[in-house]
């Protein structure tokens, strides 16, 4: 068991107290559909590199912290396209705040988590949907990062007739910086010009 599964797998008295840079492993689960039919659930390796603030008291009695996703790359391949499917921030655009808040005011956890983010999609080398704004959900989150599914909640095109409809994230885990950075490398590399 690595340091950071170890970690992990403690459990959590409340949000995390101090502002950190964080890097997290997870798997996307993408429900591939042509024509409306889904044909796959194409699986990604997914890492996020998160900014997140300290937790604060908001107004309504209830702690929150706020974190920004600065790096996000996800790569897995589609028998059904025949091609690598990429996730990657866009570049050169402001990302929105993300979110986690806990729903009764004696303790952060249970908490619900909620995910922003702006992204270009590729498939192979082709940028298939630019700029697209994400949104994902977590509810019944008892620590950070979650180890409970999170749920994209729209759809989006990958091109005529073919979509990636409401997926899901889940199996996340705290990595090193150091494996964190070579795995993103590797899914530069596969949409290189």
């Amino acid at each position: 068991m690595s340091i950071s599964t170890e970690i992990a797998a403690r459990p959590q008295e409340g949000f995390p107290p101090e502002p950190e840079l964080e890097h997290e492993r997870s798997e996307l689960a993408l429900p591939l559909a042509i024509d409306g039919e889904v044909k796959e659930i194409v699986k990604l390796v997914s890492l996020l590199r998160l900014d997140r603030c300290a937790p604060v008291l908001i107004p309504a009695g209830v702690r929150q912290f706020e974190f920004n996703i600065v790096e996000w790359e996800a790569a897995g391949y589609s028998e059904t396209l025949g091609e690598w499917l990429q996730i990657t921030l866009s570049p050169d655009v402001p990302q929105p705040k993300s979110v986690c808040v806990a729903v009764q005011r004696e303790a952060d956890y249970p908490a619900v988590i909620v995910y922003n983010a702006i992204m270009d999609v590729y498939v192979g080398k082709r940028l298939a949907e630019p700029h697209y704004v994400g949104l994902a959900v977590g509810v019944d989150v008892m620590q950070i990062p979650p180890r409970n599914h999170v749920h994209f909640q729209k759809s989006f095109s990958l091109g005529e007739g073919v979509h990636i409809m409401a997926a899901s994230c889940d199996a996340m885990a705290s990595i090193s910086r150091e494996e964190w950075e070579e795995k993103a490398a590797e899914f530069r590399a596969l949409r290189a010009v």
